[in-house]
């Protein structure tokens, strides 16, 4: 690690290295958002909208069109006989789990598509997770450069989002045509990819407001997976409780800027302009 960031106030130069550290930061994110810095909400709460807004439009579009599509393809049975009684359960229950596919789907693309539209407030956050972090001052500009940064913040968040489509389509693929044996290697690999891409995806900011060039982050990334894998799969625990799930992006972004800094520490106090390179991997 570089002696800039060995100096500077307040770093942790150690870096944590493990699944389990990982795991942790998710839960340090909840306790600093909304246990120790309440006052933060004037910032996440336009994410939580956007999110909410979001769960709405995707739980209608599927329960409201799920009964369209399957009647394009399969009539619902008439008749009081016994097999076309069995034939409407049969349609009720296919009905159904399209329903949550279809659910499961649109939720999962639209909040892809949160994510980019919500990353400018995200990185405000964590600019702001981090000033209270470290005790500095807060950075000039307010709305001039978060304005600024907005189309750039989009422009990177749509590149994570090819990389991630790029690594889980060709899985898809091979998960339906071969079937067993690539549903156990889909199952395996997209959770552990999803972890690791989910890690990497809420370390971006501070590596971004240092500078770090899209390699250098990647790199990064890398040599730290066990780490980040452990963050991620901290976040997959919060996604997975109902409702909660909905409040928790705040918390993941304040997670992973807090981990970054146990990582690499503060930016030297320059103003937060000049570019900062990664520390070597250990």
């Amino acid at each position: 690690m570089s002696s800039t960031l060995k100096r500077a106030a307040g770093a942790v130069t150690r870096a944590p290295v493990g699944y389990w550290n990982g795991l942790t930061y998710p839960f340090k994110g909840v306790s600093f958002v909304f246990a120790k810095h309440p006052g933060l909400v004037k910032i996440w709460i336009f994410p939580i909208l956007i999110t909410l807004l979001v769960f709405c439009l995707g739980s209608w579009a599927s329960w409201s069109f799920a009964d369209e599509i399957i009647s394009e393809w399969w009539a619902e049975p008439e008749g009081d006989g016994f097999f076309d009684g069995v034939a409407r359960f049969f349609h009720s229950f296919v009905e159904v789990l399209l329903s949550l596919f279809m659910w499961v789907a649109s939720i999962i693309v639209l909040l892809f598509l949160t994510s980019v539209i919500a990353a400018p407030f995200n990185g405000a956050l964590s600019e702001a997770v981090e000033r209270l972090a470290t005790g500095r001052a807060e950075s000039p500009g307010g709305l001039r450069v978060f304005a600024r940064d907005i189309g750039r913040t989009i422009v990177l968040e749509l590149l994570k989002l090819v990389l991630y489509l790029a690594v889980m389509v060709p899985l898809m693929i091979l998960q339906c045509a071969v079937p067993g044996f690539g549903s156990v290697l889909y199952s395996i690999f997209a959770f552990v990819f999803t972890a690791w891409y989910w890690g990497l995806d809420y370390i971006d900011w501070p590596a971004e407001r240092r500078g770090w060039k899209v390699g250098e982050r990647f790199a990064h990334a890398r040599a730290n997976f066990m780490t980040l894998f452990g963050f991620g799969t901290g976040v997959w625990l919060f996604l997975f409780i109902p409702f909660v799930n909905l409040l928790f992006m705040p918390a993941a972004v304040a997670g992973g800027t807090l981990l970054y800094l146990d990582m690499v520490g503060p930016a030297p106090d320059s103003g937060g302009e000049d570019p900062v390179a990664p520390p070597a991997a250990h």
